[in-house]
């Protein structure tokens, strides 16, 4: 979990996963996005994910390109829409290597464009596993809705639910059609005959492959599960990933290996991350009439639930003996699907191993983020006194009361920094997305003084991560931290344009986006993982973690997707959106595997890891987990117009 992952989850080291950047070289950048033919050309949509998978709608019909092998005459092109869940096909002959398709134009049925996603599937024989899949983005005036299976309650908007629930058959073909494909074969997870209308298929979809609690989704919730009060509770992985080796036997029988012995749980920061993507979403016009706007309320009530509101500490002593001091402000670890707590020594931390609660932890800046996202897309709702309460008080304990534990510190100039630079942006994004509503509310950091704007407070934390910039304009070598900063300094150059400040916010958003960018990596990495990030080495990158193999974290691409769309809009640097176009590419097909990493059921799985031999294709698992899928999204997002 650290700064950005769960240790067994990301196999991360401290502070997060790595930095590996790819060298921004004209030529550098044109041999990844159109990497010359192998030996016999592999199947691929890559010339029309080149140099964007990302369309407008308002400019009207476009080619679909692909490769094929020399030895391909002819095939079948598929278009699944996201928006219906319908699929319109045509078939292409195949000239010198390459076939092309004019869209909507040459697939009959097919409507007007109209923002949504494109799933493109290619088959040389029409009842095989398709031979490539791609992704393309069309938006228009407004961002495409998003698909949602993987964290969907299953509860439409007149509480009917499963499958009389008004979006049941748009899932149902989104899964169906995800269980299908190419990615789930590579991932050992196709299921041919899989049919979410089946009642055993739909109970195995949602033992192996969704987010959310249906096992009390269904209770008398008059009366709240122990500390939690509501509903809406995305686990942090589904039922059949707890096990020993991230949980505890509730009964302490470790011979009792019954998955029903390892409630499963949610961490703090894995709700805030899906919150914020689901806050980001109401740009969006929903596909189907769902219970999105009612499941992200209820899951901010157990985001609420987690605070702890108390002077006392609620950190008991670790393995070793020793005792954290969180006190009022601080939000808790995680909370069981019982609605217990989930502390030292249970669940994931029952391995002495994970201490991602040390030290300060890393469940405040991203519950702060939440906090601010959901604020400024409805500021008005009747969550938001709340909201703004638990903002004010997070604050003080992050930005003061931390001070005597050492778990915030001071600048040069005296500004306090919450934990680490990294987890002082997470702190960021979300007071420069809480200044969008309330730039004005009034916050106390220290009980004896006047309180102050929060846009003064986020100014001062602004300069504070400036500050803490080491003199290369970095802050270490893990991809991650430096760009979620990239992204708190941009996200604060647009938030707060006439301060002051806000040319040397912008200035060191640049400076570090730059540094980034210049960095290469080893041809063999950059063959494999293409303009994905990984570890900083000196003036070159790695994707060779130490006791594992060597792999991409999608995760951090997905905060690099972030920082990169929103450095872009705040400094103008062009690399910034054509780095971000690249990656976008990468994740919707533009990679070795020719594979959608955004599956239809709207899941990213964490790693592409490296194939155990030169030759191979890299190895892609069913690991798809919050952070990769919110982060991932959640830059799409700001990527769009």
């Amino acid at each position: 979990m650290t700064s950005t992952s769960h240790p067994s989850r990301a196999a991360v080291p401290p502070w997060g996963g790595g930095a590996f950047l790819w060298l921004f070289k004209p030529l550098s950048l044109l041999a990844f996005l159109a990497l010359p033919a192998l030996a016999d050309q592999p199947w691929s949509f890559d010339p029309s994910l080149s140099p964007s998978p990302i369309r407008n709608a308002a400019s009207g019909p476009f080619l679909i390109r692909g490769t094929a092998p020399s030895s391909a005459a002819s095939c079948t092109v598929s278009v699944t829409l996201s928006t219906t869940g319908t699929s319109f096909s045509a078939p292409a002959t195949i000239t010198d290597g390459t076939f092309s398709l004019r869209y909507p134009d040459n697939f009959p049925g097919a409507p007007p464009l109209t923002p949504a996603l494109l799933y493109l599937d290619v088959l040389s024989n029409p009842n095989a596993i398709p031979d490539a899949e791609a992704l393309l983005v069309i938006h228009g005036p407004t961002p495409p809705d998003l698909p949602l299976p993987f964290s969907d309650d299953a509860i439409d908007a007149s509480d009917r639910r499963d499958q009389n629930a008004a979006q049941f058959p748009l899932h149902r073909a989104l899964t169906n059609h995800f269980l299908h494909s190419r990615a789930a074969s590579l991932m050992g997870l196709r299921r041919p005959d899989f049919d979410l209308a089946q009642a055993d298929d739909l109970t195995w979809f949602r033992n192996h492959a969704a987010l959310y609690d249906f096992d009390h989704r269904d209770r008398d919730w008059s009366t709240p599960l122990g500390h939690r009060p509501a509903r809406g509770f995305w686990q942090a992985v589904w039922n059949r990933w707890f096990n020993p080796s991230n949980n505890h036997p509730w009964d302490g029988n470790p011979a009792n290996t019954s998955p029903d012995n390892f409630r499963p749980y949610t961490f703090t920061n894995d709700a805030a991350d899906l919150a914020v993507l689901y806050a980001m979403l109401r740009r969006a016009s929903p596909a189907a009439p769902d219970h999105r706007d009612g499941l992200l309320r209820e899951v901010m009530e157990n985001l609420l639930a987690l605070q702890h509101r108390s002077p006392d500490n609620f950190a008991l002593p670790d393995a070793s003996g020793r005792r954290e001091h969180y006190s009022a402000g601080a939000f808790r670890y995680g909370m069981f699907e019982s609605g217990e707590w989930l502390t030292e020594g249970t669940g994931w931390f029952a391995n002495p191993r994970f201490r991602d609660f040390a030290h300060g932890g890393v469940f405040n800046g991203r519950a702060v983020w939440a906090l601010g996202e959901v604020l400024a897309a409805d500021p008005q709702s009747p969550l938001a006194p709340r909201l703004r309460d638990a903002l004010a008080l997070t604050l003080r304990f992050c930005l003061h009361d931390g001070l005597a534990h050492r778990y915030t510190s001071l600048t040069p100039s005296g500004l306090p920094l919450w934990n680490h630079p990294g987890e002082h942006g997470y702190l960021l994004l979300g007071l420069t997305a809480a200044c969008r509503s309330i730039p004005d509310f009034p916050i106390a950091l220290h009980p004896a003084k006047p309180p102050r704007p929060l846009r003064d407070i986020t100014a001062d934390a602004l300069d504070a991560l400036t500050e803490s910039a080491s003199p290369d304009g970095s802050w270490t070598d893990y991809a991650n931290v430096n760009a979620v900063n990239i992204a708190a300094l941009a996200s604060g150059t647009l938030a707060l344009p006439s301060h002051p400040h806000a040319p040397a916010w912008r200035s060191a958003a640049l400076k570090a986006t730059s540094l980034w960018l210049s960095l290469s990596s080893q041809p063999d990495d950059a063959a494999v993982f293409g303009p994905l990030f990984g570890d900083r080495r000196g003036n070159s990158m790695t994707f060779r973690h130490t006791n594992a193999p060597a792999h991409a974290d999608l995760y951090v691409s997905g905060h690099w997707l972030h920082a990169l769309a929103i450095a872009h809009r705040a400094t103008s640097l062009p690399a910034a959106l054509d780095r971000a176009n690249a990656l976008i590419a990468t994740l919707c097909g533009h990679n070795p595997l020719h594979v959608r990493l955004l599956s239809e059921i709207g899941s990213i799985s964490n790693r592409i890891t490296a194939p155990a031999s030169p030759g191979l294709p890299p190895r892609l698992a069913w690991d798809a987990y919050p952070e990769s899928t919110a982060f991932f999204q959640i830059g799409l997002l700001h990527l769009l117009p």
